[in-house]
């Protein structure tokens, strides 16, 4: 687009969780992630935006988180979030009461365990409409029992091994994986 010739993006799925139930975008604001493109988006496409900066730490520095699903992940009932990313205590009060607002409860996850990429899962349903929550073994082992209990309540865990790919990719579960909202054929 003409907006990626002036060095503008905003990254899809890793830039944007997007609630389809509640017509809300979550963004975390990067140099993938612009802030007049997410609103021109939840304009186009009818979502209320939810405008953050998320940053993590590396050596001594705090740095932007690149992708918002590396740091929350949302389900139908509920947010995975590291909220203590989210420097500004105004804009993650702000998150905070938009997950609130829309019933979600909201489970906490640490930086470490974003490291670990707890932030980067997915949840999803089977053939029979059943939920599973997919993540990868590293996110699951970095997980608490009081963590995984919660998530439990709502959906079956699936947690493959993907090491390949979280060491030399980059990324994780949510990474490879799209949304599709089609109806079946």
């Amino acid at each position: 687009t003409s907006a990626e010739d002036e060095g503008i993006f905003l990254e899809g799925t890793g830039s944007l969780l997007l609630d389809r139930v509640n017509r809300k975008a979550y963004c975390s604001l990067s140099a993938r992630a612009d802030e007049e493109m997410m609103i021109e988006f939840c304009e186009d496409f009818e979502y209320t935006p939810v405008i953050f900066k998320a940053y993590q730490t590396v050596g001594d520095e705090r740095l932007s988180i690149y992708h918002t699903n590396v740091m929350m992940a949302l389900g139908e009932d509920y947010a995975v979030i590291c909220l203590d990313s989210i420097d500004d205590k105004k804009e993650a009060k702000n998150v905070l009461n938009h997950l609130k607002e829309d019933g979600k409860e909201v489970i906490k996850i640490t930086e470490a365990q974003v490291n670990a990429f707890a932030g980067n899962m997915m949840q999803v349903h089977n053939d029979k409409g059943e939920r599973i929550l997919v993540m990868s073994d590293q996110a699951y082992n970095s997980l608490t029992a009081v963590q995984i209990e919660k998530l439990e309540t709502y959906n079956e865990i699936l947690h493959p091994s993907i090491s390949t790919i979280e060491t030399l990719g980059g990324g994780s579960v949510r990474c490879m994986m799209a949304e599709v909202f089609l109806p079946k054929a």
